[in-house]
């Protein structure tokens, strides 16, 4: 907490001289937007040079807003498949009517539903749906493909409990949304039925972190092409960046679920992602775009700090809500 409220009081007297001197780094950009966007740089780049041990408690002491947080209901989940959280709101429909389950980000390193809660508790809020939140296992100690097996127990744990596949929207940003879509791509080869939807916030499609994004909005965003590398190989194992296992923008998306994708116009991932989408859609992918303008990565992390980060988690429980509320026949994107 002490180093939280030092980085956060530096960072703050930091933005305010200088958009004194030049006004905000971004036209959109409130003080307090600026402020925690560069907060979170500097946290990350700091973090990266940490033992992988040391940060991820950091990141699990890191405070979060609580006004989310205090209106839903946590179950923990200790054991079997579905280790991890539940988060509900009180008017929140019994889990056969439908679940979001939420794949955390991290660069498959870091995170939990701990470090998540804000954003888990606003999706449930929004979507009066139960949020089922699998704490997976992490590498560097569990690379490739431990997440992926993980998610899918996850699902078939779901469906142990009655939740039918077209029931559950598979949800995820950055490394989570990675999984998300290497989960829909091992359900479509194995000849499985898709879950009703895929909601993908700032997937991290391409580990190479090769796309001009990476070098064009790394002024804006939080974190570097070169971390980001470097993080990806703890993940990777003995595979190469660019396998499409780990790289899943390489895959072919044919055949995948209907799917909502959410990047910010100032993030590194932009490019990769817009690539992405053009070829899900040449693909037949029902596919629904939506890019916050100017915001970083994952513009729900942002609901508590600006109206732009409102928005973006309303329009991910709206994607929700739509597939939830659907006899799962309906393909068609939805704008």
């Amino acid at each position: 907490m002490a180093r939280f409220a030092r980085l956060w009081l530096r960072t703050f007297f930091q933005v305010l001289w200088a958009r004194w001197r030049r006004g905000p780094l971004r036209p959109t950009w409130s003080l307090m937007l600026e402020t925690t966007v560069t907060y979170l740089r500097s946290d990350f780049m700091e973090l990266a040079t940490w033992p992988i041990p040391e940060a991820r408690t950091t990141l699990e002491g890191r405070p979060l807003p609580r006004d989310a947080t205090s209106r839903v209901e946590r179950t923990v989940v200790a054991d079997g498949p579905l280790r991890g959280e539940w988060i509900r709101s009180a008017a929140a429909s019994e889990p056969v009517a439908g679940v979001v389950l939420y794949l955390h980000g991290g660069s498959f390193l870091f995170g939990s539903p701990r470090t998540h809660a804000d954003t888990l508790a606003r999706l449930a809020l929004a979507t009066d749906r139960p949020v089922l939140a699998p704490e997976y296992r992490l590498a560097p100690e569990h690379p490739y493909p431990a997440q992926l097996e993980d998610a899918l127990a996850a699902l078939a744990g779901l469906e142990a409990m009655g939740v039918p596949r077209a029931r559950i929207v598979v949800a995820g940003e950055s490394a989570g949304a990675n999984l998300a879509l290497a989960l829909a791509l091992a359900l479509r080869d194995r000849g499985e039925p898709q879950p009703a939807g895929l909601a993908l916030i700032s997937p991290w499609l391409d580990l190479t972190s090769s796309a001009d994004s990476h070098r064009r909005n790394v002024a804006f965003d939080y974190g570097t092409a070169e971390i980001l590398r470097a993080q990806a190989r703890l993940f990777a194992g003995t595979l190469p960046l660019d396998d499409p296992r780990l790289s899943v923008g390489n895959a072919d998306p044919a055949g995948i679920a209907p799917a909502f994708l959410q990047v910010g116009t100032a993030e590194l991932l932009l490019d990769e992602c817009r690539a992405w989408a053009e070829k899900a859609r040449a693909a037949g992918v029902a596919l629904t775009v939506d890019e916050p303008v100017d915001m970083p990565h994952a513009p729900p992390f942002f609901a508590s700090v600006c109206p732009q980060g409102v928005a973006a988690i309303d329009a991910v429980a709206a994607f929700v809500r739509r597939r939830l509320a659907s006899d799962g026949s309906n393909t068609k994107p939805e704008r």
